[in-house]
């Protein structure tokens, strides 16, 4: 999966394990590079049918083992002790490996072993399971402040996942999104021009209120405390960007954040 030495976990970098940091070994001299995890084919075939009745995939997450040895002549009590306390938490934590600086991984360990033979040191063996069937890009945030804005305005922002969405078959990514309303203006709609035109907007909002919505998980916290769920544009869909060049327009002076971490297959 890995072939460079270093990697970071939890912010912590491998240079910083142990008294003179570790470093990735390889058992064998062979790197899977394990692009997505596995899939279950759903599926139901019937007699006399030789081509069965496809329903969809499940991905599964990606799983893979790390060994590493630390720098120092022995592992000392005080050295396996910080070892267990960066690998053995109880939650995911951030895993990036300097094979694909672009891109991290969600992880948790499943298991782990000190792996010694004769009078030799070893070295320990890590098993993870990452989050999700693929990694994420890093986190890139859009500023644009359209504050005094008088005539409707485009902008461009790409997206580039290539994951398509589970739930609706096509490459398409719902971002975070913030919203500052300037000036006396009380609704705002976007219109993505390089996808059909397909809008997305909010009336009835205050002046001056801002918005936090994240369109992947339908939620929506509003400066004012009320629900604005109901302050949606009639019969449209989240603000999602579709893989590739994104032309959005704006008709209401505001300043607006995209926030997006980006499924990826590496």
């Amino acid at each position: 999966m890995f072939s460079s030495e270093h990697f970071t976990i939890d912010n912590i970098k491998s240079q910083d394990i142990g008294v003179n940091g570790c470093y990735l070994i390889r058992t064998n001299s062979e790197v899977n590079r394990q692009i997505i995890g596995d899939r279950d084919i759903i599926e139901n075939k019937s007699p006399y049918l030789d081509t069965p009745f496809f329903y969809k995939t499940n991905k599964n997450n990606i799983e893979f083992d790390l060994q590493f040895s630390i720098l120092e002549e022995i592992y000392t009590e005080d050295t396996l002790f910080e070892i267990n306390k960066i690998f053995a938490q109880d939650r995911y934590v951030t895993f990036q490996s300097n094979d694909y600086p672009k891109v991290f991984f969600y992880v948790i360990c499943t298991s782990m072993s000190l792996v010694t033979y004769g009078l030799h040191k070893g070295w320990i063996t890590v098993h993870m399971r990452t989050s999700a069937p693929y990694a994420y890009g890093l986190p890139q945030i859009s500023d644009f402040d359209f504050s005094d804005l008088i005539t409707p305005q485009t902008f461009e922002i790409f997206c580039k996942s290539n994951v398509m969405h589970s739930l609706y078959g096509r490459y398409i990514y719902f971002p975070k999104l913030l919203i500052d309303m300037k000036g006396s203006a009380t609704s705002i709609t976007f219109n993505n021009l390089s996808d059909g035109n397909k809008a997305f907007g909010f009336t009835g909002l205050t002046q001056g209120e801002s918005l936090e919505i994240d369109n992947e998980l339908k939620k929506i916290k509003s400066s004012t405390g009320l629900n604005r769920i109901g302050n949606m544009l009639t019969g449209h869909p989240w603000f999602y960007l579709s893989y590739g060049r994104n032309t959005i327009s704006i008709n209401t002076p505001a300043k607006i954040q995209i926030q997006q971490v980006v499924p990826t297959y590496i």
